[in-house]
């Protein structure tokens, strides 16, 4: 591209990353987020020279992060002074870093960033801009693929930083270098604020940028910076490729819950290994509203439990997020997953018994004089007809057991009797076990077990009754 008169090269660098992104039109309105320093001074004056040329209209803003004292204010001063002299107007905030931080349980660099976007977003709204411009240059997409990288990201993670991202945020720097920037702006006789925390080596970043970067560069790769950015682009293409299959894949496999998402298994396990934890992705996003605090292993566990045999098994996510297989699906719910409350309470016939974890009540009572159909033809799933001969003076009513067995030693287990009649896991983890010694004799829902029913013709039975409790009570 041929240099026209009057744009330095970083501005016409900075102008081919627009075409070539799509970034902008014509008669555009842009919020430019500017702390001070050095690439977001560069990228403020580069959008103030083609603003003519674009038709573009420009609104500065900046965010205090009430963290360095006079320095911030220095940096907020600036700010304003700048924006004043190329004519545009400023939108300003202060925030309270640290307190954000301790509030949500974040490191401060993480708070940083959400508080910096929540911010553009709202000075975006208010000033009517159609675009928010940061300035992220070719360096912070390296250090951002080495910091990911580092942490173990996956594919998506490798990414980097995306040139456009879909709530209108742009980066026209990202193809220009620090050291093309520093130019420019000496070029210009251009001030500008250093951010002292950026030498800080106790933040990681700062370490992949002052020591990571220059050792491989100097030992392994010269041109480190450009090789991870063809890399990442390589990535970007692959994902997005990936992503669009996956979201179709998980509109078809999505099951919407009450309090989450659930997908169907056997449909899961036919998919491609990579578009698996795609689609997991997907379903964990859609529950949590963000993957914060997800890491390739968290999703490695929840795709466990789509294995032979997992059903019934539990296990809790970052997020306060819990992940169950229950028969053929894996439900992903907000809250906990954990196994059905422990209960036990003792229930004399006649007589009557509460159960308030589960909000019941079992009432016994003895009925004499049933017709001569039978006691049992008068079940429901609310009510069971119990042989007085076959139980002992007291019932026990509690939570389920491992081994549980339907009418005792040698009968059927009750967890086969439930899968098979397909009743889900958070359904299984609310029935109430009626117990007389070893053997659990009544399920409300189920007709109770074959050898303590009431015998036709005995004229003689224990009604027992599972009642839902009313507030009186």
């Amino acid at each position: 591209m041929r240099k026209r008169p009057g744009f330095a090269a970083l501005e016409l660098q900075v102008l081919r990353t627009i075409r070539k992104f799509g970034m902008l039109g014509r008669d555009q309105h842009v919020l430019v987020a500017a702390s001070g320093g050095a690439d977001s001074t560069a990228l403020l004056l580069c959008l103030h020279d083609l603003a003519p040329r674009m038709s573009l209209k420009l609104t500065v803003a900046h965010l205090n992060h009430g963290i360095r004292g006079e320095e911030a204010l220095a940096d907020e001063e600036f700010v304003r002074r700048a924006s004043a002299e190329l004519g545009w107007p400023l939108i300003s905030e202060s925030a309270d870093l640290k307190a954000l931080a301790a509030a949500g349980k974040r490191n401060l660099e993480e708070a940083a960033r959400e508080a910096r976007y929540a911010f553009l977003q709202r000075a975006a709204v208010s000033a009517g801009a159609d675009r928010i411009a940061t300035g992220h240059n070719l360096d912070d997409q390296a250090e951002t693929i080495l910091f990911r990288l580092l942490r173990g990201s996956g594919p998506g993670g490798l990414e980097g930083i995306h040139p456009v991202i879909k709530d209108r945020i742009i980066r026209p720097l990202i193809e220009c270098s620090r050291s093309r920037i520093l130019e420019f702006l000496a070029e210009r006789k251009a001030l500008y604020h250093e951010d002292s925390t950026n030498r800080d080596l106790r933040y990681q970043r700062n370490r992949i940028r002052h020591e990571l970067i220059p050792y491989l560069e100097k030992h392994f790769n010269p041109r480190l910076t450009a090789t991870l950015t063809r890399g990442a682009a390589l990535a970007r293409a692959a994902y997005d490729f990936l992503e669009e299959h996956a979201r179709v894949e998980f509109e078809c496999l999505r099951i919407p819950l009450p309090d989450g998402v659930a997908l169907w298994v056997p449909r899961v396990m036919q998919l491609h290994s990579a578009l698996r934890l795609q689609v997991v992705r997907h379903a964990l996003r859609e529950v949590l509203g963000s993957l914060r605090g997800i890491e390739t292993v968290h999703i490695e566990d929840i795709l466990r439990l789509c294995r032979t045999g997992q059903s019934g098994r539990h296990i809790e996510l970052p997020g306060g997020l819990g992940a169950r297989r229950n028969l053929e699906q894996l439900e992903l719910i907000r809250g906990s997953c954990a196994a059905e409350a422990n209960f036990q309470y003792q229930l004399a016939w006649p007589g009557q018994c509460p159960v308030p974890e589960l909000e019941l009540e079992f009432r016994a009572h003895i009925r004499e004089g049933l017709d001569s159909a039978g006691p049992a033809d008068h079940d429901t799933a609310t009510c069971a007809h119990l042989d007085p001969d076959s139980l002992p003076p007291k019932l026990m009513i509690r939570s389920r057991c491992p081994g549980d067995r339907y009418g005792g030693p040698g009968h059927r287990k009750v967890k086969k009797m439930l899968l098979a009649a397909g009743v889900s896991l958070p359904v299984r983890a609310a029935l109430p076990m009626v117990v007389a010694g070893d053997a659990v004799i009544w399920i409300p829902g189920f007709r109770p077990a074959k050898t303590f029913r009431a015998k036709p013709g005995s004229g003689r039975s224990v009604l027992l009754e599972a009642r839902r409790m009313t507030s009186a009570e």
